[in-house]
């Protein structure tokens, strides 16, 4: 078996368990050893999904075929993250956002209209943060942020610039964690943090 062989079929069983693990409540007739750790599963799930992702853009020869799968489920997360719908589905609008973020970044091949797409969700994460009449959007900018940075950080022709800005937003979240006078930018600063590093680790090893 190759290399690539191999990369591909751990990204498709990575994907699969990721799934299974995501939506663990909605399984009937498991033991209750399962659903008691259905919170640690999800997060195994994160992981799993995100190394799925990786693997999806590096080792599928089709490129193409993996941006628009991955496109469809960054679709997929906004629904479930704005739209009424249970509870199960919503809650995994964020390993959706951020697996489909990674693999759409590496595989797509529109990297103008990627790159001005995710310029927009990011704004758009930041007025979100910061806009004082709707709380329940607050609690969804970071959502817009990571995979804004994450397909910006490999899309974007000018590295050097995705770093710079990066670091920025590290540095501008320190002063809003230290700083004293305002509290919603206090409140903000691990989110900017967040994003920022997130930003720097994708730029530097693109």
């Amino acid at each position: 078996m190759t290399k690539r062989k191999r990369n591909q079929l751990l990204a498709i069983g990575f994907f699969v368990i990721g799934i299974v693990f995501l939506y663990i409540d909605g399984i009937p007739l498991l033991p209750p050893v399962v659903t008691q750790n259905a919170v640690l599963l999800k997060g195994i799930a994160f992981v799993l999904l995100s190394i799925a992702a990786i693997l999806g853009g590096t080792a599928f020869e089709n490129r193409q075929r993996i941006a628009v799968i991955s496109g469809v489920g960054l679709i997929i997360g906004l629904g479930f993250l704005y739209l009424p719908i249970p509870a199960i589905l919503r809650g995994s609008a964020f390993h959706l956002l951020f697996a489909g973020a990674i693999a759409f970044g590496m595989t797509t091949a529109a990297k103008q209209v990627a790159t001005i797409g995710s310029a927009l969700l990011a704004c758009l994460g930041i007025i979100f943060l910061y806009q004082p009449f709707f709380p329940s959007l607050g609690g969804t900018a970071l959502h817009l942020l990571l995979p804004g940075i994450i397909v910006f950080s490999i899309v974007f022709s000018e590295k050097t610039v995705c770093e710079r800005l990066s670091v920025g937003l590290i540095a501008l979240s320190l002063i809003a964690l230290c700083q004293p006078f305002f509290i919603l930018f206090y409140e903000t600063g691990f989110q900017l943090l967040l994003v920022g590093l997130t930003g720097f680790i994708v730029a530097v090893h693109r």
